[in-house]
């Protein structure tokens, strides 16, 4: 878990090096049973900076992942926002790469995330994370409804680029897809222009 877990107050930071990303601090409330959060909150998070422009269709759609310790996944930008969080006890390292046209292009963030964590990815910014807890529960929250004539859409880069500076935790004993190993290296990404997102 990250250094302060329980009890953190509601708050959001919009992260510099992409524009338009925000890490969200989520209030964790624990007792002996355990503990519960309040995920997502519209009307709390939209003082916050949260986007009001991610509600504007009305599509919503909650996925979650399920990952073993070691599992890789990413890089992938989808043609939707997305509200990404742990849902669980577990820990994950994130990894964004802006893919997006303009002088943020191939910019990188990353950052430990646990359930007290919650980060906001605008669209054309690639998603990527590594399990470092035995299993790890990851939820995305979209603003499109998934189909498989949007995958042509999607924009991809690399995990192991060396240009991208990502340092992943063993990378050389983390489980990847074929897929994700074979995805292009950033100089030969066309980046995603605005009318593609």
């Amino acid at each position: 878990m990250t250094e302060i877990f329980f009890e953190k107050e509601l708050a959001g930071r919009p992260i510099t090096a992409i524009p338009g990303m925000i890490e969200f601090d989520i209030p964790v409330h624990g007792d002996n049973r355990g503990w519960f959060k309040e995920n997502f909150q519209k009307e709390k998070m939209l003082p916050l900076g949260f986007p009001e422009a991610f509600f504007k269709d009305d599509k919503l759609q909650n996925n979650v992942s399920l990952s073993r310790q070691g599992v890789l996944r990413g890089l992938h930008a989808e043609p939707w926002d997305k509200y990404i969080s742990v849902a669980d006890n577990g820990r994950v390292l994130g990894s964004w790469v802006d893919l997006r046209e303009g002088d943020s292009f191939g910019h990188v963030y990353q950052t430990v995330i646990d359930a007290s964590k919650g980060i906001y990815v605008p669209r054309g910014v690639a998603n990527g994370f590594q399990v470092l807890s035995e299993t790890v529960s990851y939820s995305y929250l979209v603003n499109d409804y998934w189909a498989l004539d949007l995958k042509p859409k999607y924009a991809f880069v690399n995990y192991a680029d060396p240009a991208l500076g990502i340092t992943w935790d063993d990378v050389e004993h983390a489980e990847v897809s074929d897929a994700d190993k074979n995805h292009p290296l950033l100089k030969d990404v066309v980046p995603l222009k605005s009318e593609q997102l």
